[in-house]
């Protein structure tokens, strides 16, 4: 035969903690923490994937929670290439053979033929005849989308292992 004996106590103590009120606490906590540490992944990830001095001065990250609803908002316009890793950085007094060397992403480079620095580090790129062609990078929300897959897969996992947590008896 199998007795079942309740102790009233810690019967009482798990109902508290079942708390419908607390629930929504608990999950709006999990929410904010996985986006703030969203944010910082997404940020390491951004800065060991471009070349930029600091990447994260290029635009604006804004982690908001309300309720059961979160949202990491990347803004920013397409960056100077001065930026990044340029060859050679400022004005030469000639003509570079093979144009200026541009590094942007790290481990992957090129050179922009007929392009030159003017005097306040824009570059610039002949068109043809007397046309300038201004050039332009990518802005830091489209960084933040090139790394977007990992920073997803981490906050999903993150999120029901901080859920699981939550709610652990």
């Amino acid at each position: 035969m199998i007795y079942v004996r309740i102790d009233k106590a810690q019967a009482a103590a798990a109902l508290r903690r079942l708390d419908p009120a607390q629930f929504r606490q608990r999950l709006t906590g999990a929410i904010r923490s996985t986006l703030k540490d969203a944010k910082q992944d997404g940020s390491q990830l951004v800065k060991r994937r471009y070349t930029a001095k600091s990447p994260l001065s290029l635009g604006k990250i804004s982690v908001r929670s309300a309720g059961l609803n979160g949202t990491m908002k990347v803004s920013g316009r397409r960056n100077l290439i001065k930026r990044f890793y340029l060859t050679p950085s400022t004005r030469p007094p000639h003509r570079p053979p093979g144009g200026l060397h541009v590094h942007i992403v790290r481990g992957s480079g090129g050179n922009l033929l007929h392009a030159f620095v003017n005097r306040a580090g824009v570059v610039f790129k002949n068109v043809g005849g007397r046309k300038l062609e201004h050039l332009s990078t990518i802005s830091l929300a489209g960084m933040f989308k090139a790394v977007g897959e990992k920073v997803e897969e981490k906050m999903s996992q993150r999120l029901e292992r901080r859920i699981e947590e939550a709610f652990s008896l």
